[in-house]
């Protein structure tokens, strides 16, 4: 019998090695111990035997040595799946969500009808190994909100920040957070959560220092302090953030009173608030002339409350003063009159009753406010946002439905005022 003579060397030589790297590759997973990933349980995945003859089975790895490899950092997984749709009988800003209403056009209503889902979001817990009596942790979370699309949104970061916590000493948050002067937040189906109309805060980069003080068995003293990214616009056109170019971070503060009243749910009283400065250069054709001509403070003193008056009915609310808010969602929307060479003052607060009616169905009623000095304003600036509003949030574990009426009018200086009828539902799906 004669054997075929190989035509081609190269075809051998490359069938060889081939043959080779696949040996190689499939007696490296072979030796290859388990792998374990982290979540809310432990699991670990046993690789099949790919090679029978002649190989050894992996030493196990220690299960104490295991444990302690996964047990470095835990992730829990949260978020939600939300869907919104919206009907209003005028245009509002931004039509998804609704800060305020815009002026009629021609003196005639323009309605609009939007969906989205865009305000879903996701986020991950950790919790790290202890360092002595201080426990680790952080948090990342993030949603859709950003981008002018409503149907391919861009992801948008929220939440960034870690955390060190001892029950002696206090905790340090250091990160992207929510503000330190809020207290308490409205419930609203609309995603603005009263923002623009009554309620102050955002989320920023700070580094806060926090401590409990018990002074009696059902008596807490929580007091916080910050300091915050001062978050400006670039209003001289000289390429800079005008509350960067302060040189400083704003000073943000805390202090609540945490007792038992009429429930056993505890009262909250706290009074917050911030100071920070915002400087503004010359500039002439996008050159700057002068550095630091123009100076602003932004501030604001807030007084917050969560009243339980039943197992069931439960009294939330804030009220303010401050000036050039813009950044915390004060003035509606309106910092600094450059024209008149002015920070813009304001004032405002929002209330709200919550009932639980049952265990899986809530409704509330509640009015938010926010009212810019008209002395800082210009004509055809907003002067006045108010909003009455009352919502539904029937839940079935783990599917909320929620429907919301609000009723908005926005002032304007100088101008006709604009009122909206929003009426809203959404559908969320929490994990």
């Amino acid at each position: 019998m004669k054997l075929r003579k190989a035509t081609n060397g190269a075809d051998v030589c490359g069938i060889c090695m081939t043959r080779s790297k696949l040996m190689i590759a499939a007696l490296a997973l072979a030796a290859l111990p388990g792998v374990a990933l982290r979540g809310a349980e432990t699991n670990a995945v046993e690789l099949p035997c790919t090679i029978t003859a002649n190989v050894s089975q992996p030493t196990p790895v220690p299960q104490a040595i295991l444990q302690a490899v996964q047990s470095l950092v835990q992730l829990r997984i949260y978020g939600f799946v939300l869907f919104n749709a919206s009907y209003d009988t005028t245009r509002v800003k931004n039509g998804d969500k609704m800060f305020y209403v815009l002026p009629k056009v021609n003196g005639e209503d323009d309605n609009e009808f939007n969906m989205t889902a865009r305000y879903s979001r996701i986020g991950i817990e950790l919790k790290g190994p202890d360092i002595g009596s201080t426990k680790t942790g952080g948090k990342l979370e993030i949603d859709f909100d950003s981008g002018p699309s409503s149907v391919s949104p861009n992801m948008r970061l929220r939440l960034a920040y870690l955390e060190l916590v001892n029950e002696h000493i206090g905790s340090l948050r250091a990160g992207q957070d929510w503000d330190t002067l809020i207290t308490v937040s409205p419930r609203t189906v609309n995603c603005t959560s009263l923002k623009d109309t009554g309620a102050l805060g955002n989320r920023r980069p700070q580094l806060r220092l926090s401590r409990a003080i018990k002074l009696a068995k059902h008596t807490l003293l929580l007091a916080k302090v910050a300091a915050s990214r001062t978050v400006g616009e670039d209003r001289d056109d000289g390429g800079q953030d005008d509350g960067s170019d302060a040189g400083f971070p704003t000073v943000q503060g805390n202090l609540c009173l945490e007792t038992r009243l009429l429930t056993e749910k505890p009262t909250k009283i706290s009074i917050s608030g911030h100071f920070g400065t915002e400087t503004l250069d010359a500039c002439t054709n996008d050159t700057i002339t002068a550095t630091d001509v123009d100076t602003y403070h932004t501030y604001s003193v807030i007084g917050s409350l969560v009243f339980p008056i039943h197992s069931r009915v439960s009294l939330h609310g804030t009220i303010w003063q401050g000036e050039n808010l813009d950044a915390y969602y004060g003035g509606i929307g309106q910092g600094i009159n450059t024209k008149l060479n002015t920070g813009i003052a304001a004032k405002g607060g929002w209330a709200q009753v919550l009932i639980n009616i049952t265990r899986q169905l809530n409704w509330n009623i509640g009015y938010g406010m926010d009212a810019p000095d008209e002395a800082d304003l210009n004509a055809k600036n907003r002067s006045r946002n108010q909003v009455l509003f009352t919502s539904l949030f029937f839940t079935i574990k783990p599917v909320t439905f929620s429907v919301e009426y609000s009723n908005m009018k926005t002032s304007y200086k100088d101008a006709d005022s604009a009122t909206d009828n929003r009426f809203q539902g959404a559908v969320c799906y929490m994990f």
